[in-house]
């Protein structure tokens, strides 16, 4: 028996083009699909970048001043007991 060849009418060339047609759009669709989360993924990288950066300058810069205020205060009040004091004693010994 001899294999017959099957004509191919104009409803399977559409369906053959319409076929290629859609495996090219979705492959267009992956593409843009996988470029958008690797977009996505390098701004949140760039995000998180960001927050630590903006944490740690926010975190440690009133801290360090809070600190140094706390310390100035301490050693001002210090300074002016001393000077009262000191003060004092002379005018006893006088």
């Amino acid at each position: 028996m001899a294999k017959t060849r099957r004509t191919t009418t104009r409803l399977d060339s559409f369906a053959i083009a319409a076929g290629s047609a859609l495996g090219r759009l979705a492959r267009r669709i992956d593409n843009l699909t996988k470029r958008r989360e690797a977009i996505t993924a390098e701004i949140q990288r760039y995000v998180k970048q960001a927050e630590g950066t903006l944490r740690g300058l926010t975190a440690s810069k009133p801290a360090q001043r809070a600190r140094k205020a706390v310390r100035k205060t301490k050693k001002a009040a210090s300074s002016t007991k001393r000077r009262t004091t000191q003060g004092k004693a002379a005018a006893k010994r006088s």
